[in-house]
């Protein structure tokens, strides 16, 4: 299997290793700072390690859907392009003169968490996500109105994730401007950037085409939990 299969096990036993929380034969980041969890493969007993991980919720990125044994609760289930920058001559020009990209840091978790609330629902930002490689963003009168971060890391590839922009801001190519400078940052360290998005996603998944990204496969994410 290509570390891109498994993209969850390839940090947690590689580059990110250091934050794995251990069961035999399954891992997961700290429940604060991801939700992302992993096993090499279903296996019987690889879900009964899991379970001792699970009693916050965790995802699972898997190329199939997963059989799921009896006892688990599934909180949340969608299907994900896996999609790779296979080449950043696509980019377009940062769209705006006055676009200040800033570090974002644990002072404006506040912010980042009504940002991520909004734009999805039902769902809430991990407090110590920022740890896992850093957020950027964009303010507009002292306000965050778009962030993204980078998350997974394995040797050869990065993660940009959790862009988003607040409502009111959109189309303005905010996020666009966030997953170039991202991108840019990734490459300039001679790796390759990669990220998921619902397959259901057409206008994001357009905006990643021109800035490089293809899609490699589909990932299914199922976040579950086990008393």
């Amino acid at each position: 299997m290509h570390s891109l299969d498994n993209p969850t096990w390839a940090a947690l036993t590689r580059c990110q290793s250091h934050w794995a929380q251990i069961e035999g034969m399954a891992r997961r980041f700290p429940a604060d700072v991801c939700v992302h969890g992993a096993f090499a493969g279903p296996t019987p007993e690889a879900w009964q390690n899991l379970a001792h991980l699970a009693n916050r919720p965790v995802g699972i990125l898997s190329l199939q859907p997963l059989e799921i044994p009896p006892g688990w609760t599934v909180t949340r289930k969608v299907e994900l392009y896996e999609m790779v920058q296979e080449s950043p001559g696509g980019e377009p020009a940062q769209p705006g003169q006055d676009i200040q990209i800033v570090s974002l840091t644990a002072d404006d978790l506040p912010q980042m968490s009504a940002l991520y609330e909004v734009t999805r629902p039902g769902r809430s930002l991990s407090p110590r996500l920022h740890e896992l490689g850093g957020f950027i963003g964009i303010r507009r009168e002292g306000c965050v109105v778009a962030m993204a971060c980078l998350r997974l890391h394995f040797h050869g590839y990065r993660e940009i994730s959790t862009i988003g922009t607040l409502p009111g801001y959109t189309g303005r190519g905010y996020a666009t401007a966030l997953a170039v400078e991202l991108a840019r940052r990734i490459r300039a360290a001679g790796e390759t950037p990669f990220l998921t998005v619902r397959t259901e996603n057409a206008r994001a998944i357009a905006i990643y085409r021109r800035l490089g990204f293809r899609e490699r496969t589909v990932l299914h994410s199922t976040t579950l939990r086990h008393p």
